[in-house]
Protein backbone atom coordinates (compact mmCIF):
# COMPACT_ATOMS: atom_id res chain seq x y z
CA UNK A 1 0.00 0.00 0.00
CA UNK A 2 2.81 2.45 0.91
CA UNK A 3 4.66 1.58 -2.29
CA UNK A 4 1.56 2.32 -4.36
CA UNK A 5 1.10 5.67 -2.57
CA UNK A 6 4.72 6.59 -3.18
CA UNK A 7 4.46 5.60 -6.82
CA UNK A 8 1.34 7.74 -7.12
CA UNK A 9 3.19 10.70 -5.62
CA UNK A 10 6.09 10.23 -8.03
CA UNK A 11 3.73 10.10 -11.02
CA UNK A 12 1.84 13.17 -9.78
CA UNK A 13 5.12 15.04 -9.24
CA UNK A 14 6.27 14.20 -12.77
CA UNK A 15 2.96 15.38 -14.22
CA UNK A 16 3.21 18.68 -12.32
CA UNK A 17 6.75 19.24 -13.57
CA UNK A 18 5.68 18.53 -17.16
CA UNK A 19 2.67 20.82 -16.83
CA UNK A 20 4.84 23.63 -15.46
CA UNK A 21 7.32 23.21 -18.31
CA UNK A 22 4.51 23.28 -20.86
CA UNK A 23 3.07 26.46 -19.35
CA UNK A 24 6.41 28.23 -19.54
CA UNK A 25 7.06 27.27 -23.14
CA UNK A 26 5.28 29.30 -25.78
CA UNK A 27 3.21 31.35 -23.33
CA UNK A 28 2.86 34.96 -24.57
CA UNK A 29 4.98 37.43 -22.62
CA UNK A 30 2.68 39.92 -20.87
CA UNK A 31 3.08 43.49 -22.05
CA UNK A 32 4.12 46.13 -19.54
CA UNK A 33 5.35 49.69 -19.36
CA UNK A 34 8.29 50.69 -17.18
CA UNK A 35 10.07 53.97 -16.52
CA UNK A 36 13.81 53.37 -16.77
CA UNK A 37 16.71 54.36 -14.58
CA UNK A 38 19.55 56.25 -16.19
CA UNK A 39 22.32 53.95 -17.51
CA UNK A 40 25.00 54.20 -20.19
CA UNK A 41 22.46 53.07 -22.79
CA UNK A 42 19.21 54.57 -21.43
CA UNK A 43 18.05 58.01 -20.32
CA UNK A 44 16.52 58.33 -16.85
CA UNK A 45 12.75 58.64 -17.24
CA UNK A 46 12.67 56.91 -20.64
CA UNK A 47 9.70 54.56 -21.01
CA UNK A 48 10.07 50.95 -22.14
CA UNK A 49 7.20 48.73 -23.28
CA UNK A 50 7.70 45.00 -23.65
CA UNK A 51 5.69 45.10 -26.89
CA UNK A 52 8.26 47.50 -28.38
CA UNK A 53 10.87 44.75 -28.13
CA UNK A 54 9.04 42.40 -30.49
CA UNK A 55 11.46 40.92 -33.00
CA UNK A 56 14.30 40.79 -30.47
CA UNK A 57 15.10 38.13 -27.87
CA UNK A 58 14.66 39.46 -24.33
CA UNK A 59 16.18 38.47 -20.99
CA UNK A 60 13.95 39.76 -18.16
CA UNK A 61 15.63 39.68 -14.77
CA UNK A 62 13.54 40.27 -11.64
CA UNK A 63 15.62 41.62 -8.75
CA UNK A 64 15.90 44.11 -5.89
CA UNK A 65 18.99 45.81 -4.40
CA UNK A 66 18.85 44.25 -0.92
CA UNK A 67 18.61 40.70 -2.33
CA UNK A 68 22.12 39.17 -1.94
CA UNK A 69 21.67 36.58 -4.73
CA UNK A 70 20.39 39.35 -7.05
CA UNK A 71 23.49 41.42 -6.29
CA UNK A 72 25.75 38.40 -6.86
CA UNK A 73 24.45 37.70 -10.37
CA UNK A 74 24.21 41.29 -11.64
CA UNK A 75 27.86 41.54 -12.84
CA UNK A 76 27.35 38.25 -14.75
CA UNK A 77 24.29 39.73 -16.46
CA UNK A 78 26.25 42.84 -17.42
CA UNK A 79 29.06 40.76 -18.99
CA UNK A 80 26.63 38.59 -20.98
CA UNK A 81 24.70 41.69 -22.05
CA UNK A 82 27.95 43.21 -23.36
CA UNK A 83 28.72 39.95 -25.18
CA UNK A 84 25.34 39.99 -26.97
CA UNK A 85 24.53 43.68 -27.52
CA UNK A 86 25.48 43.38 -31.17
CA UNK A 87 23.26 40.28 -31.52
CA UNK A 88 20.18 42.36 -30.67
CA UNK A 89 19.45 40.65 -27.35
CA UNK A 90 17.67 43.01 -24.95
CA UNK A 91 18.33 42.71 -21.23
CA UNK A 92 15.74 44.28 -18.95
CA UNK A 93 16.01 44.40 -15.16
CA UNK A 94 12.74 44.78 -13.28
CA UNK A 95 13.16 45.93 -9.67
CA UNK A 96 10.62 44.88 -7.05
CA UNK A 97 9.55 47.88 -4.99
CA UNK A 98 8.76 47.67 -1.31
CA UNK A 99 11.89 46.70 0.56
CA UNK A 100 13.94 49.07 -1.58
CA UNK A 101 12.91 52.30 -3.30
CA UNK A 102 13.37 53.25 -6.95
CA UNK A 103 16.13 55.61 -5.77
CA UNK A 104 17.88 52.63 -4.15
CA UNK A 105 17.63 50.84 -7.50
CA UNK A 106 19.15 53.75 -9.41
CA UNK A 107 21.99 54.03 -6.86
CA UNK A 108 22.58 50.27 -7.12
CA UNK A 109 22.74 50.42 -10.94
CA UNK A 110 25.16 53.34 -10.76
CA UNK A 111 27.42 51.62 -8.20
CA UNK A 112 27.61 48.40 -10.23
CA UNK A 113 27.91 50.12 -13.60
CA UNK A 114 24.93 48.27 -15.10
CA UNK A 115 24.33 49.58 -18.61
CA UNK A 116 21.27 47.65 -19.82
CA UNK A 117 17.67 48.75 -19.24
CA UNK A 118 16.63 48.78 -15.57
CA UNK A 119 13.57 50.19 -13.89
CA UNK A 120 11.25 49.85 -10.93
CA UNK A 121 8.06 47.81 -11.14
CA UNK A 122 5.27 50.37 -10.94
CA UNK A 123 2.98 48.46 -13.34
CA UNK A 124 2.52 45.12 -11.52
CA UNK A 125 5.09 43.40 -13.75
CA UNK A 126 6.13 40.96 -11.01
CA UNK A 127 2.50 39.82 -10.71
CA UNK A 128 1.98 39.66 -14.49
CA UNK A 129 4.98 37.32 -14.79
CA UNK A 130 4.00 35.31 -11.69
CA UNK A 131 7.40 35.71 -10.05
CA UNK A 132 7.53 33.37 -7.03
CA UNK A 133 10.90 34.50 -5.66
CA UNK A 134 14.07 36.43 -6.38
CA UNK A 135 16.13 36.47 -8.42
CA UNK A 136 14.08 35.15 -11.31
CA UNK A 137 14.87 35.39 -15.00
CA UNK A 138 12.47 34.96 -17.89
CA UNK A 139 13.71 34.29 -21.43
CA UNK A 140 11.50 35.59 -24.25
CA UNK A 141 11.94 34.76 -27.94
CA UNK A 142 11.66 37.14 -30.90
CA UNK A 143 7.92 36.41 -31.17
CA UNK A 144 7.31 37.58 -27.57
CA UNK A 145 6.78 34.06 -26.24
CA UNK A 146 8.22 32.92 -22.93
CA UNK A 147 10.70 30.16 -23.69
CA UNK A 148 12.05 29.51 -20.19
CA UNK A 149 11.83 30.68 -16.59
CA UNK A 150 14.83 30.37 -14.29
CA UNK A 151 14.41 30.65 -10.53
CA UNK A 152 17.60 31.46 -8.64
CA UNK A 153 21.07 32.74 -9.37
CA UNK A 154 22.53 32.41 -12.86
CA UNK A 155 26.26 32.30 -13.49
CA UNK A 156 27.82 33.57 -16.71
CA UNK A 157 28.18 30.12 -18.27
CA UNK A 158 24.55 29.11 -17.74
CA UNK A 159 23.30 32.55 -18.77
CA UNK A 160 25.28 32.31 -22.02
CA UNK A 161 23.71 28.90 -22.69
CA UNK A 162 20.18 30.20 -22.09
CA UNK A 163 20.73 33.33 -24.19
CA UNK A 164 21.96 31.02 -26.98
CA UNK A 165 18.59 29.24 -26.86
CA UNK A 166 16.62 32.44 -27.52
CA UNK A 167 19.00 33.59 -30.23
CA UNK A 168 18.22 30.55 -32.39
Amino acid sequence: MMLRNRLGLVVLSCLLVLAAAACASGEPAPDFEMTLFGTDTREAGETLRMSELEGRPVVLNFWFPSCPPCVAEMPEFERVYQNHREDGVEFVGVQLLGIDTAEDGQNFADALGVSYALGADEDGIVAKYRVPGFPMTVFVDRDQNIVRRWQGVLNEEKLEELVGEILN
